[in-house]
This record gives C-alpha cells, sequence and structure tokens, in this order.
C-alpha cells in the first residue's frame, strides 16, 4: 500500500504543473489523453474538455457489474496579493510537510486534483483489483458543472458511481440537493408623498451563511426581517426603496429600506426588539449565531420640491404591503425535512437578493426579488416553485427562472452504501463512517438524472480552506482514503 499510497502522490504533483481553471482545461484534457495513448486505453474526448478513459476488468472480475469513478479537473484559481503567479502557463508550488501539502501564495488546487489522482493511479497501475472501470473527468464543476452537465452519458454502461470529490475522510455523500434560481419582477408606478421626512432601516450584524448547509442552523434572513418589521410593527409604510443581500446562495445578512411612515416609527422598532429578545415571535428566533444584530432607523428631510412643497416618490400604500406580503409569504426557509434519512434538509427557499431602482420613467420604482430553491426530490422543487409563481403572478409580477439543474434523491438500501460502510469498517478499526446527505448541489445530481439506474456515492480525503490560499490537503486522510476506495472497488459486485 505505501507504493501505491507515494504514486498517488506523484500523480498529484504531476497534475500540478499543468494550468487548470474553469473553462481552461484544454491542457489537462490534453495530458490525461496522451496519459491513455501511452498505456493502451480506450479513450474519448468531447467539446468541452471531459474525458472518458476506459480500462478492462481484471481477470477473475469481468462478471462483476460496472463503475463509474468520476472526479473533475478544474480548480479554483486564487492567489494572495504581491504574489506573482500566471494562472494559464505557472505551476502550482506545493509546499510540503509530514503531514500536509499547501500552496505557496495560491490555491492548491486539490479540489479536485487529489480525486485526478485516485483515478489516475487506479488506471496506471494493473497490481489494483477492479470490475470494468470508466474514469470520468469532467470540467467547469467550479462554475456551475457544466461539464458534466453537457456529456454524453451513452458512452457509458455501469451500475455504481464513485465520485472523488468529498472533504471529509470520514464522511460520505449519498444524496444532494437540485436547484433553481426563481426572479420575480414588477414595475410599479409611484405617488407623490407629502412628508417632510423619508426613515431608513437599516438592519446589520447578521451571520448570514450559505444557503444549503446553513440553512437548518435558523439563521435570521435580513430582506425577511426587514419585510416583517415593516409590515407587523411601522404603520402604514410606503416603501421608497428597498436593497438587501448580494448572492441568491448566500442568506442575507444585512439590508436598507428607506420608507415613510405618518408616525414616528421609533416605539415600534423597539417594540420588535424586546419581543425579537424575548422569543415572542414565532416566524423569527434569535440564535447565538446572530447575537450581534445591529437594528438602526434613521431619519433624513425629504427633497424640497417646487414651491417649498415636500414630496417623495414611494409606493402607495397598496403596492407596499402587497411587495411585503410577497417577501414573506414565498416558501423559505426549511420548507421540508427529508422523510428517508431524519436530520437532513429536503426542501428549502432563501430570498438571496431584494434589490429596487427607478426605471427610465422615474415615477417607476422597479422591484426584484430573488430566491433560490433547493430540494433533493425534484418533485418537492417543482411543488416550491409552482406555489411561488403563482402567488407572485396573483400579484402582479412576472417570473423568471435560471440555473435550473436536478438533485440526487437518498436511496434506502443502497447496495454501494452498505458496501462502503463495510469496507470502511475494516480500514478503520471498527468505526462507522458518517452518511451525509448534503443540501447544496454536486456533479453526482447532474449525472444521476441522465443515468437514473445508477447508485452513487461521494467520497475524498480530508481538504480544509478550499478556495482560498489557505487550502490544505491532509496526507494521512489521503492515505487512508485510497485503502477504503480500492476494497471498495474490489468488492462491489
Amino acid at each position: 500500500m505505501e507504493e501505491k499510497y507515494q504514486k498517488l502522490l506523484y500523480w498529484f504533483k504531476e497534475i500540478s504543473k499543468i494550468p487548470r481553471n474553469s473553462k481552461e482545461e484544454e491542457k489537462i484534457a490534453e495530458w490525461i489523453c496522451n496519459f491513455a495513448k501511452e498505456r493502451n486505453l480506450e479513450y474519448y474526448k468531447d467539446e468541452l474538455h471531459n474525458v472518458l478513459i476506459k480500462k478492462n476488468a481484471s481477470k477473475g472480475y469481468e462478471q462483476k457489474k460496472p463503475i463509474i469513478l468520476q472526479a473533475h479537473t478544474d480548480m479554483v484559481c486564487v492567489k494572495d496579493e504581491g504574489i506573482e503567479h500566471d494562472f494559464t502557463k505557472d505551476s502550482i508550488e506545493i509546499i510540503e510537510s509530514k503531514d500536509t501539502y499547501i500552496a505557496k501564495g495560491t490555491s492548491l488546487g486539490a479540489d479536485d486534483g487529489i480525486g485526478v489522482a485516485y483515478l489516475l493511479l487506479i488506471l496506471d497501475d494493473n497490481s489494483i483489483n477492479h470490475p470494468e472501470i470508466n474514469c470520468l473527468f469532467t470540467t467547469q464543476e467550479e462554475i456551475g458543472m457544466d461539464g458534466a452537465g453537457f456529456f454524453d452519458y451513452s458512452k457509458i454502461k455501469a451500475d455504481y458511481l464513485i465520485n472523488v470529490d468529498n472533504e471529509e475522510e470520514n464522511t460520505a455523500t449519498v444524496g444532494c440537493a437540485g436547484g433553481v434560481r426563481l426572479e420575480y419582477l414588477k414595475n410599479i408606478q409611484m405617488t407623490k408623498i407629502r412628508s417632510p421626512y423619508v426613515r431608513r432601516l437599516k438592519i446589520s450584524g447578521l451571520s448570514g451563511g450559505h444557503s444549503g448547509v446553513d440553512i437548518d442552523k435558523k439563521r435570521i434572513n435580513a430582506n425577511f426581517l426587514a419585510a416583517y418589521i415593516l409590515k407587523n410593527y411601522v404603520f402604514s409604510p410606503k416603501i421608497v426603496s428597498f436593497n438587501g443581500g448580494t448572492k441568491d446562495n448566500a442568506i442575507a445578512n444585512s439590508v436598507e429600506v428607506e420608507f415613510i411612515t405618518p408616525k414616528t416609527p421609533v416605539n415600534g422598532i423597539e417594540t420588535f426588539k424586546e419581543d425579537l429578545y424575548n422569543n415572542e415571535i414565532p416566524e423569527i428566533k434569535l440564535t447565538e449565531a446572530d447575537k450581534n444584530i445591529n437594528i438602526e432607523i434613521e431619519r433624513k428631510r425629504a427633497i424640497v420640491g417646487e414651491k417649498g412643497v415636500i414630496k417623495t416618490d414611494a409606493l402607495s400604500n397598496d403596492d407596499s404591503r402587497e411587495f411585503l406580503e410577497l417577501i414573506l409569504s414565498l416558501k423559505q426557509g426549511v420548507v421540508e425535512m427529508n422523510k428517508d434519512k431524519s436530520g437532513f434538509v429536503e426542501t428549502s427557499g432563501n430570498i438571496g437578493i431584494v434589490k429596487t431602482k427607478k426605471t427610465d420613467n422615474v415615477n417607476e420604482l422597479q422591484v426584484n426579488i430573488t430566491e433560490l430553491v433547493r430540494s433533493s426530490d425534484d418533485s418537492k422543487k417543482n411543488e416550491v416553485k409552482r406555489y411561488n409563481n403563482d402567488l407572485a403572478k396573483s400579484l402582479g409580477y412576472l417570473s423568471n427562472e435560471e440555473s435550473d439543474y436536478p438533485g440526487w434523491k437518498y436511496k434506502t438500501n443502497s447496495k454501494i452504501e452498505q458496501v462502503y460502510k463495510e469496507v470502511y469498517k475494516q480500514t478503520h478499526n471498527g468505526e462507522e463512517p458518517i452518511i451525509n446527505i448534503i443540501h447544496a448541489g454536486v456533479e453526482c445530481g447532474l449525472i444521476y438524472k441522465k443515468m437514473p439506474n445508477l447508485e452513487l456515492i461521494s467520497i475524498g480525503p480530508d481538504l480544509k480552506d478550499v478556495h482560498t490560499t489557505r487550502e490544505t490537503l491532509y496526507l494521512k486522510s489521503c492515505k487512508k482514503l485510497l485503502e477504503t476506495l480500492l476494497l471498495l472497488i474490489d468488492k462491489l459486485d
């Protein structure tokens, strides 16, 4: 095993010499194809530089079911300020210690270079016993999984898929969420409101987080919170502007809303704070993560118009109320937990962005609400999408959808999961692995949609701080994962 482990590290170092930014995978694809040619292995490369290499079953393994091993070739390319590194031509400079690899001033690319190295090792080493192997090297994973979505899967016949792109060696992923980005738009006529002041509600200090993996932590969404305060604690607010959040896949942690009200809102805001800290609001719970929340109300004088009359463009009472109700009524947060595997989120929604701007018609305000809906069950995702779209349509909003990608639904009694648990215990002194369903998208979901007969699992060695210049690969974990992977492909039948 030591010799195989050293060869694994060798292959990782070799591909680290090759530039492989997303959408710039030509060089690594050419290198992998030459690797196949030198070993007389059947290979195929498509227009997006995905590469498939096939290797016949070992002697005595011909009757076992074929396996796909899959990893992505692209990496996230980042560097520290002052570092001279050209990701189109320079090699990654690896700093090696006894236990880790890191890179000098750049991202390491172990996500998913180490996965690629495992596949190369198995293709290269004829002493490894295995059934028919299909090694699939996909591209553009880091910018939308376009390679996996584009590949022609009619070129593969297999019953199992092992994705080598996980970041915790003691954890296997057996399901993931699909997603769809929903956008609701409406141009609303504004009216001139006579008022000496425009109020500004500012919310900051919230923890935010990933809209998938953190959605079950009950973190407060700033967009939802602002709408809730205005609707329930401010008298007759008329919206002037509303801007919160920056990404649909991030829980909004700040927001600013300008509005007009005939009554001072300070008392209402203080009442809300008391209710929040006393946990008297069913829809919103203050957790430790959001303890640094900051809610402020400012006022500024309205612009003085003709003849000294102070008027401000704002939405009417009815339009403001409908706008706030839409934000509050869209299905969001944890919509449903997984019924087959307790403790995991199945379906969720996140209103990541709310923004407004005046159109070329100065009397119109364009309202834009963006929500990311996730689910490991595509039918549940579509249910939420239909509900939200019908609600928005009933209020006169146009709906657009983008980036609809499939989920990977957890299968009970999965053969590959059962065998993985057995071999993991053998290679880890009886320790049980963690079986995980992630509430985020991975390539397995796209592949599963194209090959629904597959049983899939995602594994990998320990990685930390991926996509940063602190990215770290843990070498002992690489060796343990190698033992588990080789035993897994040996035992699957």
